[in-house]
């Protein structure tokens, strides 16, 4: 072999080697544990390439991909990473038995607008869809916590009904003490092969036991740690929405803003049917991060760090559901080179089969450092590009309802206003319906309204913002 030949062989294979981005993997081989190790691969891709990654017993698929395989040599080092769980299509999924828990608040707030009267007939819809093996608990608070009824087989539905029948408002809001409360009975029967599931439901402000949102939070993120999930509804317009939002995004659940013109019934029909299509449970993305590499954010789901481990909460997996991700890094980029970013994995629970089955999937992204500012904007995924402006978009707008909410409407006006003309000006195709709820919301702000009126937008309008940041821009 002559020389130059040489050359260029050893030239193209440096290259390949510094070019390696992707360490990811399938699983087909089970331990003792139910957990599935893979064979790994490495590719090479030369633009952000998507990569899917399945186990062949499983209905959930993972994706993954980078907004840009390249950053310029001492840039701002920002890398997004775009995770994408999908729960497959299944025109039939055999339905899974029940260990469910309603938590009512019964404060005496719930005895305005007919709303207790209404939570009775909307839990009468959820008792006549349940059969005999599954279970029902139903925990009640105000000021005190009443297990009304303890966690039973739902063979006496009659039974069920007249003791629900039965409530009537009391005192204060003991929020935190009935969940708790709901959880315990939740935990007595559970059954990893069950949808185990709480749903709480109030109309007020959490003022009395436990009222710290943190210390709340965190123990919704507890009773996640032991595969039960709490979905909330919030009736009204006078409940703290970011704490019932964070509940249930802290324990895998859903979140439902009841106002007054929605019909309860519909919305807990709605539950029960989501609840009767979760086909994966105790979903989250780890990230054990490079040195040198650190988290901005994780858009619209409950995510902390621990040194340098970032984990991510991620709701229960629906049939034909897609979940999105996006994962804001920031990476060292005083010098040319390849950075690794970490070693991620992705868990969940698939409860579709007979048995549930854990799985577990790795990836291992990589970044590389150049000084070609060219080769980094011909790498640019827009359709990454559009879920930033669209999280972006969505940042801003919860400033702006901040301000609304502390009375300065003035600016808040003006902060939505220069959200919407910012994204309108980017035209990302993807972001079109963002952009048009933004100007409805516009046109409600340019026109004075009562506190009631104001306070019911704001509530929908934190309702839209949480799913657009959990989902595709459309």
């Amino acid at each position: 072999m002559n020389k130059k030949k040489l050359i260029l062989l050893s030239a193209v294979f440096v290259f390949l080697a510094a070019t390696a981005l992707v360490y990811s993997g399938w699983y087909d081989a089970e331990d003792t544990t139910g957990h599935y190790y893979p064979k790994t691969i490495v590719s090479t891709p030369v633009s952000p390439k998507t990569v899917t990654m399945k186990s062949p017993d499983s209905n959930v698929s993972f994706e993954w991909k980078l907004g840009n395989p390249y950053i310029l040599k001492n840039g701002s080092g920002d890398v997004f990473l775009d995770l994408r769980v999908s729960g497959k299509p299944l025109p039939e999924i055999k339905r899974k038995q029940m260990n469910l828990v309603l938590v009512i608040d019964r404060s005496g707030s719930m005895g305005s607008e007919n709303k207790l009267e209404q939570v009775k007939q909307a839990a009468s819809t959820i008792i006549e869809n349940m059969n005999a093996t599954d279970r029902l608990a139903v925990v009640v608070y105000d000021d005190t916590i009443q297990t009304l009824i303890p966690s039973s087989l739902v063979e006496n539905k009659a039974m069920f009904r007249e003791l629900i029948a039965s409530l009537s408002p009391g005192g204060s809001t003991n929020l935190y003490g009935g969940m708790q409360q709901g959880f315990e009975e939740a935990r007595k029967h559970f059954n990893r092969n069950y949808v185990n599931r709480i749903i709480l439901l109030s109309d007020g402000l959490a003022n009395a036991g436990i009222t710290d949102p943190h210390q709340i939070t965190a123990e919704a993120k507890r009773i996640r740690e032991n595969s039960i999930s709490v979905s909330t509804m919030g009736v009204g317009i006078d409940y703290n929405e970011n704490l019932m939002a964070n509940l249930a995004d802290a324990s895998g659940g859903n979140y439902y803003y009841v106002s007054s013109e929605v019909n309860m019934a519909e919305v807990f029909r709605k539950e029960w049917n989501l609840m009767q299509n979760v086909i994966a449970t105790n979903a989250r993305a780890t990230i054990q991060l490079a040195e040198g590499v650190d988290v901005v954010d994780v858009a619209g789901f409950q995510w902390d760090k621990k040194g340098s481990r970032l984990t991510i909460q991620v709701p229960d997996v629906y049939s034909g559901e897609n979940k999105r991700i996006l994962v804001q890094l920031r990476a060292p980029a005083n010098t040319t080179r390849l950075v690794k970013l970490g070693t991620g994995e992705f868990t969940f629970t698939d409860i579709t089969k007979q048995k549930a089955l854990p799985v577990r999937m790795t990836f291992a992204p990589s970044i590389q450092v150049i000084e070609d500012k060219t080769l980094v904007a011909k790498n640019e995924s827009s359709e990454v590009r559009a879920k930033v402006a669209q999280v972006e978009a969505v940042a801003k707008m919860d400033q702006a309802y901040k301000l609304l909410e502390s009375g300065d409407r003035d600016n808040a006006y003006k902060l939505a206003t220069e959200t919407t003309e910012r994204l309108r000006s980017l035209g990302y195709v993807e972001n079109k319906r963002q952009i048009s709820r933004y100007d409805k919301m516009l046109q409600a702000l340019d026109e004075p309204s009562a506190p009631a009126v104001e306070k019911d937008l704001l509530k929908k309008a934190k309702e839209a913002e949480r799913i657009e940041a959990q989902s595709e821009p459309q």
